[in-house]
């Protein structure tokens, strides 16, 4: 039945979202068949002509769904780095930077799509199809725009530096890693899934060492032309 909220026509195109993106999320592209799609939707094969057109379109489709999901659970803070920023000290960028973090971490462990959208989204960087551009234009960019500005703001640099970007990747990284490594994280802490205190400690953990990671230094070109980083030694102050 529909929701109360929602035409027929609206209810099975996003019950076909949710079934593709379920099923996208866990295997490659061709190994999905349209079929269990309508079977995991409750509705039959011609509604994904009419929905969407075809297969491509479907997947396409489920990339824009994925990407304006993830995007809004964190546009709050988005828009509080991009009003915030405006003249900020380096004390509330780390602040800032902080909640990002740690709202990355409840996105992608803890969210409602933290099952599906992961494999999806990896896929995507490793074999990059059209999906990968509208998963970048409307989530990754921004994503990664915003702890480029907060990266800029506390190491004094332009946000489109190509340094503020590979330090930007680098933090970014750190919350990737614990979903794409989950499994090895899992069997360490002898459990089947991340609890919501996991979830809690290692947004805490991660918004910690991102901030300690930003008091890196850099020392003048060697030359080979490389920059080369010397991490301050324990104590003493940048």
């Amino acid at each position: 039945m529909a929701s109360a909220n929602r035409s027929p026509r609206i209810d099975t195109r996003h019950r076909l979202l949710e079934a593709a993106l379920q099923s996208f999320g866990h295997r490659d592209y061709d190994t999905v068949s349209t079929r269990e799609i309508v079977r995991a939707a409750g509705t039959n094969i011609s509604a994904i002509s009419y929905h969407f057109g075809g297969k491509k379109e479907l997947y396409l489709a489920t990339a824009g769904y994925l990407a304006d999901a993830l995007h809004e659970g964190l546009q709050p803070l988005l828009q509080r780095v991009e009003a915030e920023t405006r003249g900020a000290d380096r004390a509330r960028c780390v602040r800032l930077l902080q909640d990002l973090v740690k709202g990355f971490v409840e996105n992608l462990l803890g969210g409602r799509f933290g099952e599906d959208a992961p494999g999806l989204i990896f896929r995507e960087q490793n074999h990059p199809t059209d999906a990968f551009e509208i998963l970048f234009a409307r989530l990754l960019q921004p994503m990664h725009a915003a702890v480029s500005k907060l990266v800029g703001c506390i190491r004094g640099l332009e946000p489109d530096a190509p340094e503020a970007i590979l330090v930007t990747h680098a933090l970014v990284g750190q919350v990737i890693a614990f979903r794409a490594g989950r499994t090895t994280v899992l069997r360490r802490l002898c459990q089947p899934a991340y609890r919501t205190e996991d979830v809690r400690e290692i947004g805490t953990l991660l918004s910690a060492l991102a901030t300690a990671a930003l008091d890196y230094r850099v020392s003048a070109a060697d030359t080979r032309g490389h920059r080369k980083v010397r991490i301050p030694a324990k104590g003493k102050n940048r």
